[in-house]
């Protein structure tokens, strides 16, 4: 709050003081009391409410120049009632007493959103873990019976059960915090176990699998990993060519992070798609060609790498292919070093 607006808020009082004044003063001319003692009067008058306005304006600038900055330094602005004091004059402990009970009321409202959230999430993850024996008893009894439409049933199985994992992960991924435990991981023991996962995926488009300089140790939960890492070997086998078709993962090691790096030659995702390719939803032109993409899967996997402290990005030439990396940092954060 400026001295300018301050005065400009109070030109009502100003006015009516200046009146009032103005007739004291010509009460005083007309019972002829000396011109001294209207002076003195005067004087007087104007020190009394120039000493009241200046003490009011100093409370309530040091008050209001308080709420600016903090409001101007803080990321979470709600929090703003709990860093102030109540002030000493009528307008601020009305201001002060309105933001307490609002916090109070936001509070209560988001504690019950977060309990709603909770129920909901356990819901979510109680009818994952459910539905998985079903599907996990369809595929037993596939196997145990086989015919000529086995391979396509086992087939739609399998993707129904990606996607009940999917929804299991989506729900735990804001929450990612209390569920991951970082600890040393071999990056080719990964690898190949997604890879024996997708194996039938990998059979049946013939796909040639190259894997080298992967003997290395990072820091990552094994369990979110695979998790990625499975969503980024689905997509390779999703979005394939005609032909040849060809995967190699290997890693690279730096001074101060290891890269885990998986390459295809599949159909490639167009220039105007890329920077959007880990949006939720986004799909782009593949997902739309028939693909039935969710756009989900590349979107949890960069939430759940950067809870983690890892990056991912990619590379991708329309029609060429397209090179996935992920950053493992290596020093105080993990405690890895080499």
């Amino acid at each position: 709050m400026s001295l300018r607006e301050y005065l400009k808020e109070r030109w009502l009082q100003f006015t009516l003081l200046l009146a009032v004044l103005t007739v004291i003063l010509l009460f005083g001319v007309l019972v002829m009391i000396p011109g001294f003692y209207l002076l003195l009067v005067g004087c007087a008058f104007v020190s009394i409410w120039f000493v009241v306005w200046c003490t009011d304006y100093m409370r309530k600038r040091s008050f209001y120049k308080t709420v600016e900055n903090h409001l101007a330094h803080l990321d979470q602005k709600y929090l703003l009632p709990e860093l102030l004091e109540s002030p000493g004059f009528l307008e601020g402990r009305f201001l002060y007493e309105t933001l307490q009970e609002m916090m109070e009321s936001m509070n209560w409202r988001v504690g019950e959103y977060r309990r709603k959230s909770d129920d909901y999430k356990e819901y979510i993850e109680l009818w994952v873990h459910e539905v998985k024996l079903p599907i996990a008893t369809g595929k037993m009894i596939l196997e145990n019976n086989r015919d000529s439409y086995s391979d396509s049933l086992t087939e739609e199985f399998d993707k129904i059960d990606d996607f009940t994992e999917q929804a299991l992960f989506y729900a735990r991924s804001n929450y990612v915090e209390k569920d991951y435990i970082l600890k040393k991981l071999n990056l080719e023991e990964l690898v190949r176990e997604v890879i024996r996962k997708n194996k039938k995926a990998l059979i049946k488009g013939k796909f040639m699998i190259d894997l080298h300089d992967l003997d290395v140790s990072v820091y990552s939960d094994s369990k979110w990993l695979a998790y990625i890492l499975n969503q980024i070997l689905a997509n390779s086998i999703k979005y394939r060519r005609e032909g040849r078709t060809e995967i190699e993962w290997y890693a690279v090691t730096e001074k101060e992070k290891v890269i885990l790096c998986m390459r295809d030659n599949g159909m490639g995702i167009p220039v105007m798609d890329q920077g959007r390719i880990f949006e939720k939803g986004f799909t782009g032109a593949n997902g739309r060609s028939g693909k039935k993409s969710t756009g989900i899967g590349l979107y949890l996997c960069k939430k759940l790498c950067e809870k983690m402290g890892h990056r991912i990005y990619l590379t991708s030439r329309e029609g060429e292919g397209c090179e996935v990396f992920i950053d493992f940092p290596k020093g105080s954060m993990t405690g890895f070093l080499e």
